[in-house]
């Protein structure tokens, strides 16, 4: 592998997993600086001391960036935990003002971990621990913190007592004299004033099913009160119509505590509470609550309640099926060490094999005890029926946890029952999930499947059912309205494919793996959802690793459908479905029937064309020329003229067939002898072609939605044909198809071109160009062109005009020449591209007519006939794309002309690049500079896409080797081309490198005034300009050039644009305020202060002149307003004279809001350059008389009033 090349595994993290808790040194010392919070450690302080918090929340981020590194491998901490816990337990018990960053980063571990791993494994639990971890939790509640980590330390040492609750001894002995209450008491108070509060449910839930299930809570009835006077009135009291948060939050809270108690008790002290609870969720709709979280724990709960019912037999199920060793490594030793032995069994009494699978037999009065205690009794009949349902609820969660309860429960069924209960499943998925089309039923029922074959209750013998469900899963894809949800459906399908890798031994297994093998082959390659052939390439792993010996190929293919790689979907349709098809006998051909059934005629438009570019390839590498032509090619035919099919299927069968039609030419270009009868099937092929539009004609299936759903597969079809004509033609390529065809392909193309969908018109473009090569190469009439045009000047529908524009293009350059129709093409054109006010609006005609002006160019430039051979023809084009650069049309889209820019800039280094191969000499060098600041002009844009492109172009322009001299091309280069990877949109980095060209005389007037067009608007602009003009402040002649460049500016009058001026005049008062030329008026001050005198005249006669322009925006005033007292700053009684009278002109201005905008700004700098502004001895008293004036002059008087106030105003800032 090269240094420069990709590896595909550099994004993986499965290749990038840890190793071992490397930091582990690092936490400690983390830990250990808790004890340097406070100085005073011996001193008793409250809680409430203020600390550092910077040191916290230090230590506190350290310490959760290197655990959030562990998130998906957190049994690394395992070896390190005790030690960690240790100390902070230390921190919580020793540590008054120190307890909650310990209890914070505690509950971060436990977070990490889990509270339940944490609960069982981690935490001390000598049993003094519990007084201790008691007293540390009534410390804290009589503290009443307010420390925003006090939360997470009683969250900690919740924990910890469910830890030390675990203690086998009874509670009884912890009891103290001195206590009121008992320690049992006392711990079920905590648990329940937790138990209702969101932060701690879930973990109080799990504590409190271990502690009822401990045998001192049931001896002193603590268990039978609980459920009786706490648990059964909450669910007594529960209405479906209720919605206060608190209530649901205490009804979750009940039903999962209860849960955990059935999980963890003895069913016989449960089984008296059975029937209570099952009359509960079904009397109180419980079952059905509209509330998902309450749902999911009633079904949770209802499977406990079938399993507290049924006794669990010893080793499980004896029927089950028993794999063998069930570490992969363990079989694979034990495979090579006894190759004769298939199946490693367990240690048990004696075994048997029956059917292929492996039953454990227990003496006879055992066994016979297991099957006489299996009386099913009759309310588990109804929890299975009601866990039935629940595989078809709306809720993922219940589907899941239904399916689980489903194959818990089986375990401790007989045989029988478990027979009929698999197979009432497969009934309901059959009947009512597949046929009722009903996703959720379809996917819960896969979950229950998988769930089964996981604990072995699925036996081989009921395979054979299982399989067809499994096989219609995979391909179950039914889109509802503007959604599909198939994909959940597949999902769990692959689940279960994974789930039968691991249950079934190879043996067994075998018939089915090549069948299995190529339904997850395809929906790895095939499907559209990313996450089902991430689930199938899990799948097919682990059945190549599991049932490797019966998987042709597994260990090539699982090496080509890497995590990463499936992602991409046009990867795993062309390039992996291509490589494995080369499997062609085992897989090769079920891949193929699947595309011909499921995916050329899939909903998804880009999953039937890629079929069809799928077909072409393998068409060209794979199968016999008869096998394509009998078993594909000429039943699609068939099919495309079904009624039964819709748009959507006629769509793809048609794009399929020209494509396959296309793998064949080219097929048969590299061998045209491979099949002996092989004009036979061009001429049966070529009838099909000839009638098969026709027919779509005469039938109607080109008309309404239908048709124009197929509109582009119609082009396609026509496009490939066409580019197959050698295929079918044996002297003339016109006598291939008759006329008739020809007109009808013609007449179809015309309509597709004038359609108003632009995916239409360029697939119509696209097949026009390969038809017109195919059919019109040596025609020299001028019919279909005149037709063309007349439609350009005759219909008002500007999508009419681009198709129909862009189609002149596409006809041979013979046929265009010789027919005497090119100067009415070129005048048709050019007119289409001026911008007038009726035409101003067609941005996508003149976006589209500049396309095929270049189009046109490439087409007949090496004609010797062609129009493009002479200065004037190149320099009226040119000048046609350079105008187009300078398209500003706004509309009510905003700036909409920024289209027609860049494709202007595109095409215009397209043109260059044509006209520089073959007729160079046509390129001036005044042209190449236009053309330079033109590009260079957008790419000073503020709009990221039009700088995008046109930096692009820009990087192509200079890579352009022209014959005449570009100047300063060496300094462009090394500040364009060297650069590595110019982030174009990002405008921090591109503005840095556009304002180094000031220093260019070619240049400086573009990229300036762009520059500060784009500064007005973008901080990173007015950044770069202020940066480079401090960089180059001794650079006199530079800022010279500047000013008068901005002097030109403002003289142009086509430059009185509201577009160039406000953000001109808000980039200056930006570079003003930011004293950028402070050092040019140090120097020189009467050069700086003439121009901006000069500036200010001008802006005086402009606002004059766009007075009603303004008005009809008063807040463009600001930006003048702004402007003038940023002025002020500078020490120069004619420039400040100037300014004044200019400013306190809008205190007359028409609109009051304007006034207070100017009297605002005109306050705020006073403030700020106040002794500047009053620097005469007796100037205090009139600073505060103007400051007076500013603030409590009602603005809104009449004109008369204001008047007054204006001149005292100036007699105050001593302005004559």
């Amino acid at each position: 592998m090269t240094a420069d090349s990709v590896d595909i595994y550099d994004h993986d993290p499965v290749y990038f997993s840890l190793n071992e808790f490397e930091q582990h040194e690092q936490v400690k010392q983390l830990i250990d600086q808790i004890g340097s919070i406070t100085n005073e450690e011996q001193s008793v302080i409250t809680t409430d001391t203020p600390i550092d918090t910077t040191d916290v929340e230090r230590i506190y981020d350290q310490f959760q960036y290197i655990l959030n590194q562990y998130q998906e491998q957190p049994q690394l901490l395992d070896s390190y935990l005790p030690d960690i816990i240790n100390k902070l337990l230390h921190y919580i018990e020793h540590g008054p003002n120190k307890n909650h960053i310990a209890g914070a980063l505690l509950h971060h571990i436990i977070k990490l971990r889990g509270f339940k791993v944490m609960t069982t494994r981690f935490l001390p639990h000598e049993p003094h621990h519990l007084i201790l971890v008691l007293n540390l939790i009534e410390r804290h509640l009589t503290e009443n913190s307010s420390s925003e980590n006090a939360w997470a330390t009683l969250y900690s040492l919740l924990v910890w007592l469910g830890t030390t609750c675990m203690v086998p001894l009874d509670l009884c002995r912890f009891d103290s004299k001195t206590r009121t209450q008992t320690t049992m008491s006392q711990i079920l108070t905590i648990y329940k004033r937790f138990l209702y509060n969101s932060i701690y449910m879930r973990m109080v839930a799990f504590n409190l099913g271990h502690f009822m299930s401990r045998q001192d809570s049931i001896r002193l009835l603590c268990l039978n009160d609980f459920l009786t006077s706490e648990i059964f009135p909450i669910l007594e009291s529960y209405d479906e119509k209720e919605n206060d948060e608190q209530i649901i939050l205490r009804m979750t809270a009940s039903l999962q505590t209860v849960s955990y108690i059935f999980k963890f008790g003895q069913r016989l002290n449960l089984i008296l509470y059975v029937d209570g609870l099952y009359d509960l969720l079904v009397n109180k709709r419980i079952l059905y609550a509209k509330r998902i979280v309450i749902r999911r724990m009633a079904y949770k709960l209802l499977q406990k309640l079938a399993m507290t019912l049924l006794p669990m037999p010893k080793h499980g199920a004896a029927w089950r099926y028993r794999r063998g060793v069930r570490n992969i490594l363990d079989s694979l030793t034990s495979k090579k060490n006894n190759p004769s032995t298939s199946t490693t069994t367990m240690n048990i009494k004696s075994s048997s094999t029956t059917n292929g699978h492996h039953h454990e037999q227990y003496e006879n009065d055992e066994q016979e005890d297991l099957e006489d205690n299996s009386n099913v009794p009759t309310l588990v009949e109804s929890i299975l029926q009601l866990l039935m349902t629940g595989l078809s609820d709306k809720e993922l969660y219940v589907r899941w946890s239904s399916a689980k309860g489903l194959g818990r429960i089986t375990n401790r069924l007989r045989k029988s029952y478990a027979a009929q209960l698999v197979s009432l499943l497969c009934d309901r998925i059959s009947t009512v999930a597949l046929l009722a089309c009903d996703h959720y039923a379809l996917q819960g029922g896969c979950l229950a499947l998988a769930e089964l074959a996981r604990r072995g209750l699925l036996l081989p013998e009921r395979l054979d059912s299982v399989m067809p469900i499994v096989h219609k899963s995979l391909n179950y894809d039914e889109k509802l309205g503007h959604q599909t949800y198939g994909h959940i459906v597949r999902d769990a399908a692959c689940y279960v494919c994974w789930s039968f890798a691991r249950a079934f031994d190879p043996i067994d297994f075998r018939s089915y793996t090549a069948d299995l093998a190529g339904m997850l082959l395809c929906i790895i390659c095939f499907d559209w959802n990313v996450q089902c052939r991430r689930a199938a390439s899990a799948s097919l792993q682990e059945n190549v690793g599991r049932q490797g010996e019966y998987f042709p190929h597994g260990i090539d293919i699982i090496q080509q459908t890497d995590y990463n790689l499936i992602g991409k979907f046009d990867y795993c349709f062309l390039i992996l479905a291509h490589s494995l098809i080369k499997y062609y006998d085992i897989f090769g051909r079920y891949m193929i029937e699947h595309l011909l059934k499921y995916k050329i005629i899939h909903w998804k438009k880009e999953t039937r064309l890629l079929t069809s570019q799928l077909l072409e390839k393998t068409t060209i590498d794979y199968g016999t020329i008869e096998e394509i032509y009998e078993k594909i090619l000429l039943p699609l035919f068939d099919r495309c003229l079904d009624r039964k099919s819709d748009g959507i299927a006629r769509h793809g069968l048609l794009a399929s067939c020209g494509h396959i039609i296309y793998g064949l030419y080219q097929r048969y270009q590299r061998n045209p002898n491979e099949c002996s009868n092989l004009e036979d099937f061009q001429v049966t092929l070529q009838k099909k072609i000839s009638s098969l539009l026709i027919d779509y004609k005469n039938l109607g299936f080109l008309d309404g939605y239908s048709g124009d759903l197929i509109r582009p597969s119609l082009c396609l079809f026509i496009e490939n044909i066409s580019r197959s004509m050698e295929y079918f033609s044996l002297n003339e390529k016109e006598k291939c198809f008759p006329n008739e065809t020809i007109q009808c392909w013609q007449t179809i193309l015309d309509e597709c071109i004038s359609n108003l969908d632009d995916d239409v018109r360029q697939a119509a473009l696209n097949a026009l160009k390969a038809f017109s090569n195919a059919f019109y190469s040596k025609s020299s009439s001028s019919e279909i062109l005149d037709r063309y045009l007349n439609k350009i000047t005759t219909t008002s529908q500007e999508y009419i005009r681009q198709g129909y524009a862009l189609a002149l293009a596409s006809f041979p350059s013979k046929m265009i020449l010789t027919s005497n129709s090119i100067t009415k093409i070129l005048d048709c054109l050019f007119n289409l591209i001026i911008i007038t006010k009726s035409t101003q609006h067609l941005i996508k005609q003149r976006k589209d007519t500049l396309i095929a002006l270049c189009n046109l160019y490439e087409n007949l430039h090496l004609h010797s006939l062609s129009p493009f051979s002479t200065q004037e023809s190149i320099n009226k084009l040119i000048t046609s794309y350079l105008r187009c650069t300078r398209d500003y049309t706004n509309d009510r889209y905003g700036d909409s002309g920024r289209l027609v820019r860049e494709t202007a800039c595109t095409q215009l280094v397209r043109l260059l690049k044509l006209i520089n191969e073959h007729n160079k000499q046509f390129l001036t060098s005044t042209m190449l500079h236009n053309c330079l600041n033109a590009i260079l002009t957008n790419v000073c844009s503020k709009i990221d896409d039009l700088r995008m492109i046109s930096g692009t172009a820009l990087i192509e322009f200079l890579n352009i080797s022209f014959e005449q001299p570009i100047d300063s091309k060496i300094e462009l280069e090394r500040i364009f081309l060297q650069s590595n990877d110019i982030d174009w949109r990002n405008s921090q980095s591109v503005f840095p490198l556009l304002v180094q060209l000031l220093i260019f005389d070619r240049y400086r007037y573009t990229i300036w005034m762009n520059c500060l067009i784009t500064a007005g608007e973008l901080s990173h602009a007015s950044q770069a300009l202020h940066s480079f003009l401090i960089l180059q402040k001794t650079n006199h002649h530079l800022i010279h050039l500047l000013f008068q460049d901005v002097e030109k500016l403002l003289t142009n009058k086509q430059n009185h644009q509201i577009r160039i001026l406000i953000p001109s005049i808000q980039a200056w008062e930006r570079l003003l305020s930011q004293s950028t030329f402070e050092y040019f008026y140090e120097h020189y001050p009467k050069e700086f202060l003439q121009y901006w005198i000069n500036f200010i005249e001008l802006l005086e006669d402009i606002l004059i002149k766009k007075n009603q322009t303004l008005n009809n925006n008063p807040a463009l005033y600001t930006h003048f307003i702004k402007l003038y007292c940023s002025l002020l700053q500078f020490n120069n009684q004619t420039l400040r004279n100037l300014i004044l009278k200019c400013l306190t002109n809008f205190f007359l201005h028409n609109y009051p809001w304007v006034r207070r905008q100017a009297a605002q700004n005109l306050y705020d700098t006073c403030i700020m350059f106040n002794d500047e502004l009053f620097s005469n001895v007796n100037d205090e008293e009139h600073s505060e008389q103007v400051m007076n004036l500013l603030t409590e002059t009602d603005w809104e008087q009449n004109i008369d009033e204001l008047t007054k106030i204006r001149q005292t105003l100036l007699i105050l800032f001593h302005v004559e």
